[in-house]
């Protein structure tokens, strides 16, 4: 199907115009006036040459302009590239080649990077509302006609083996999941609901769900740039924030952090009724302090950037708390064996699945794609579970290398060869080490004779926190099989 209403960019349309569908610190932004600045954006970045099948990089935040540039460029039928805007400028750097992109924007929050040193032409979001919004430009281009297969978004990912990949995800995937959060019950996203955007907008999650299917539903996001509990919690309650979809780390803030009484209850989340919380597990004790504490029940749910966000989820349903909880309805959902037999119910095996909210493959990695994604639509996970009794989904495990930090994959390739170009490193091998907060942590075994705190500084310096190892383990070699392969398994443990 090819059509207008199909792109994501659509999804702003048809609703009331004086409703609210962004908040960002004291502004807010009504459905009218979000029409109207991306409607300024788009002709703007056509202005630049932007159109259909044109890959821009976004580096923003959870801000306005991320979400107006997003919905321009989506528009014009280009391509939108989302990345974290915080991560130190070589890393940034890093990311850029592989996506062959047209035009780096920046947002607010990544003013620091803009420093000129760029192979690509760039642009901040501000100056591209205020270019399309000039008088006398050209009326903005229509939303272009896309097709549900066309690619929307290019979102960082583990694939299945550990190593960065970006996924294609589509205008139909997206918007699949994004409308199974929609309808009429209990448990379904409502024009009235408000939902807070605290997730980073690179995350498919934040990206999905907290914001693209609530503006889609009619509803009104509170945008906060970084996670601070505290504040958060003053924004739940200010707004009356409705829905809140979280991270482990987040929820065990709530539960133990600023805010958090030391003894009895608090009316901070009185207005929220859908809790969720997804990317990682959320401790059962953590669980049930929230629900003393804020009278909220968070139930978790999982999916994978490769499908668009969601597979399963344990919102209305009685899942057990260590439950990720059912398959969305029309997601096929089977776990198998090493040879690719469907194991009984009770046993472990790999989560095997077929979605509408698949992507498209991986970004010039036909190999890595035809390995996952089979030609009737199956996408092999990595991830080891067992259904119950019951058809709930019990995560134990995954086949790949990636470490969770606070719900982002950190891929130990990516930290290895950094700590590999300080001088004096003969080898290194990071693996994840669990921790009550972040669920992971990232150490690093490293043979070589270097200063620790020069090696630390160095690797701070070029990737972002949350990837950089806590603690280093000196190692006269690194364990590795007759091939070559390092063992990770025997560091881990």
């Amino acid at each position: 199907m090819t059509s207008s209403a199909s792109n994501l960019a659509s999804i702003i349309e048809h609703h009331p115009e004086h409703a609210i569908a962004l908040i960002e610190g004291e502004t807010s932004i009504t459905f009218g006036e979000l029409r109207e600045q991306t409607a300024a954006c788009r002709a703007a970045l056509a202005a630049l040459n932007v159109g259909p099948g044109s890959r821009i990089v976004l580096a923003a935040g959870n801000e306005v302009g991320f979400v107006v540039t997003a919905l321009a460029a989506l528009g014009l039928g280009a391509q939108v590239a989302p990345i974290n805007p915080y991560s130190p400028a070589p890393e940034a750097r890093r990311k850029l080649p592989p996506l062959n992109a047209e035009l780096l924007v920046f947002g607010e929050t990544a003013e620091r990077l803009d420093d000129g040193g760029y192979d690509l032409p760039t642009i901040s979001t501000g100056d591209l509302l205020a270019e399309g919004s000039a008088a006398g430009n050209p009326a903005p281009p229509p939303v272009a006609a896309v097709a549900d297969d066309d690619v929307s978004f290019l979102l960082s990912t583990s694939g299945v083996s550990g190593v960065p990949k970006v996924a294609m995800l589509t205008h139909g995937g997206m918007a699949w999941v994004q409308q199974s959060l929609i309808g009429d019950g209990d448990q379904q996203l409502r024009p009235t609901d408000i939902s807070l955007g605290v997730l980073p907008v690179a995350h498919i999650l934040g990206l999905n769900i907290a914001v693209l299917a609530t503006l889609r539903a009619g509803a009104a996001v509170v945008l906060q740039r970084r996670f601070d509990s505290q504040e958060s919690l003053e924004l739940i309650r200010r707004h009356g924030v409705t829905m809140v979809v979280g991270a482990p780390p987040m929820w065990h803030q709530w539960a133990a952090g600023a805010g958090a009484p030391e003894s009895g209850t608090s009316d901070a989340m009185a207005t929220v009724r859908f809790a969720r919380s997804g990317a990682a597990a959320l401790r059962p004790a953590t669980v049930d302090r929230l629900e003393r504490i804020y009278g909220v029940r968070v139930t978790q749910g999982y999916g994978l950037t490769e499908t668009s966000a969601v597979v399963t989820t344990g919102r209305g349903a009685d899942a057990p708390i260590t439950s990720v909880g059912r398959a969305l309805p029309d997601i096929a959902l089977v776990l198998v064996d090493d040879n690719g037999a469907p194991v009984d119910v009770g046993d472990v095996g790999e989560v095997v699945i077929r979605t509408p909210g698949k992507f498209a493959g991986y970004l010039d990695d036909e190999v890595t794609t035809e390995m996952v994604l089979t030609d009737d639509g199956w996408f092999w996970t990595g991830d080891l579970g067992v259904l119950d009794d019951d058809g709930f989904l019990h995560l134990v495990d995954r086949v790949k290398n990636i470490v969770i930090v606070s719900g982002f994959n950190v891929y130990p390739a990516e930290v290895e060869d950094v700590i590999l170009q300080f001088p004096g490193v003969r080898a290194a091998v990071v693996v994840g080490k669990a921790h009550g907060l972040t669920g992971e942590t990232v150490s690093a075994h490293v043979a070589g004779d270097v200063n620790v705190d020069e090696l630390d500084a160095w690797v701070r310096s070029q990737l972002s926190t949350y990837k950089c190892p806590t603690d280093y383990q000196w190692v006269d070699q690194v364990p590795q099989t007759p091939t070559g392969k390092t063992l990770r398994h025997g560091l881990r443990s």
